[in-house]
C-alpha cells in the first residue's frame, strides 16, 4: 500500500512513523512545502518542545464531546509509551513532558532520523494544490501528480505562517465537502486599550480574572508579560482562547500582582517598605506610582490592576488555530464517509486546548487513531 502524508510537522511525522512501524512493507511518503521539516515543532515550549501533558483528557479541550472517544481508546500513559517506543524518554516538569534532551531541535532531528531509518520518504519544497479521492487518491502538486492508496492531511491551521501553517488548503477541503469552522488566532497575546509601552518587557506573577458585565468569567494564575501594546504570557494566551471561543466582545483583564498575600498582608508589606521599588520591578513601580492618588491606595490598586480588552494579536503571533475541519460526522479513523481514504490529523481539525502540551498531545493522539485504522 502507498500512503501519502501532506505536512511534515508533529502530526504528519508521528503518523508516518507509526504506519511504517506497523507496516514496514508500506510505502510512506511525506510531502512538505517547506524546505525543512518540523519548523513549527522547533518553536514549541520556548525551544524545549513540550510534547505531552500527562493530565490531558477530553475535558482539557474545547471540543470535549468530540475528542472523548479518542481519549477513551488511547489513555495518556499509552501516548507516553508510544513516545518511549520512538526512543524518546521524557523529562517531566509537573505534568509537562519534554524530550530528555530538553531541546526541540534535537527532537526534530531524532524524528527525522527515525523516519530515515524506517524508510519513510520525505519530499520537501513541494506544495499541494488539490487532490482527488476516487478509485485512486491523487495529490496535485506544483511539481506534478502523486498517486496513493490513502492520503493523510497534517497541514495544521493558519498560525505562524512563517513556519508553514498558512491555511491554504482549507478552501480545497471545502470544495470536497468538508465543513470548516471560522479560523481565528488562539493562544496569543492580547492588545489592551490602555498603553503598556512604559512597562514593556516586565514579567510578574499574578492571578488573572476576566470580567464581563461585572461578572468573573475566567480565572487563572501565572506569569504575565507586559508588551508595548498589551499583555502576554501563558496565562494571557489561555485568556485569549477563552475570549475567542466564548465570543466575548467586551471585558476587562484584572491582575492581582500579589495573589499570595491578602490585602491586609500586602498593606503591611507596603508600610514596612521604604520604597515601592523594593516590592515591584523599577518599570512597574514607576508606572504604578503614576496611577495612584496616594500611597494609601497602593495595596488596593496592586490587587486590582485592570486593563480593557481591545483585540487579539494576529495569526502570526498565535500558538494554535481555533477552528478548522468540523468533526461532527467524522469516523474513528478520522475520515469521512464520502472520502474514506482521506484522513486528517492534528491542528487541521477543529480541536484545540490550552497551553502546556495539550495541542501536541492531540497531534499524537490523532496520529495513533489514523495509523491504527490503516
Amino acid at each position: 500500500m502507498r500512503i501519502g502524508i501532506v505536512g511534515a510537522s508533529s502530526s504528519g511525522l508521528y503518523t508516518a512513523i507509526l504506519i511504517k512501524k506497523n507496516h514496514p512493507d508500506f510505502e510512506v511518503v511525506v510531502i512538505e512545502k517547506n524546505e525543512k521539516i518540523g519548523r513549527k515543532l522547533l518553536a514549541t515550549g520556548n525551544g524545549h518542545c513540550n510534547l505531552l501533558n500527562l493530565s490531558a483528557n477530553a475535558s482539557s479541550y474545547y471540543q470535549e464531546d468530540l475528542v472523548r472517544p479518542f481519549f477513551e481508546k488511547y489513555r495518556v500513559e499509552s501516548l507516553r509509551k508510544t513516545l518511549e517506543e520512538f526512543g524518546v524518554p521524557l523529562k517531566l516538569i509537573g505534568d509537562l513532558g519534554y524530550p530528555l534532551s530538553f531541546s526541540a531541535e534535537s527532537y526534530v532531528e531524532h524524528l527525522k532520523k527515525l523516519c530515515f531509518d524506517l524508510g519513510v520518504k520525505i519530499k520537501t519544497g513541494t506544495r499541494v494544490i488539490d487532490y482527488s479521492a476516487k478509485d485512486t487518491c491523487v495529490l496535485y502538486t506544483d511539481s506534478g501528480e502523486w498517486k496513493f492508496d490513502k492520503i493523510i492531511f497534517a497541514t495544521g491551521g493558519m498560525s505562524q505562517k512563517n513556519l508553514g501553517s498558512d491555511g491554504s488548503l482549507f478552501e480545497v477541503f471545502k470544495k470536497h465537502g468538508r465543513k470548516v469552522s471560522p479560523l481565528k488566532p488562539g493562544l496569543c497575546p492580547i492588545k489592551t486599550k490602555e498603553s503598556t509601552k512604559e512597562i514593556s518587557g516586565v514579567r510578574h506573577e499574578a492571578s488573572v480574572k476576566l470580567i464581563s458585565n461585572g461578572k468573573q468569567i475566567y480565572f487563572e494564575e501565572g506569569e504575565v508579560i507586559f508588551k508595548d501594546d498589551g499583555l502576554s504570557g501563558i496565562v494571557i494566551f489561555n485568556c485569549e482562547s477563552f475570549i475567542v471561543h466564548h465570543n466575548v466582545s467586551s471585558c476587562s483583564i484584572e491582575l492581582d500582582l500579589f495573589p499570595e498575600l491578602s490585602l491586609e498582608e500586602l498593606n503591611k508589606a507596603i508600610s514596612s517598605a521604604k520604597d515601592i521599588r523594593s516590592i515591584l520591578p523599577i518599570k512597574l513601580a514607576n508606572y504604578v506610582s503614576k496611577k495612584i492618588r496616594n500611597e494609601a491606595d497602593l495595596g488596593q490598586y496592586l490587587k486590582h490592576v485592570s486593563f480593557n480588552f481591545d483585540h487579539t494579536y494576529p495569526f502570526e503571533q498565535s500558538q494554535v488555530t481555533i477552528g478548522g475541519i468540523e468533526m461532527g460526522d467524522i469516523s474513528s479513523s478520522l475520515s469521512f464517509a464520502d472520502e474514506p481514504n482521506v484522513h486528517y490529523v492534528g491542528e487541521v481539525l477543529n480541536v484545540d486546548g490550552p497551553c502546556g502540551g495539550y495541542n501536541l498531545t492531540w497531534c499524537l493522539l490523532s496520529a495513533l487513531s489514523v495509523a491504527a485504522s490503516i
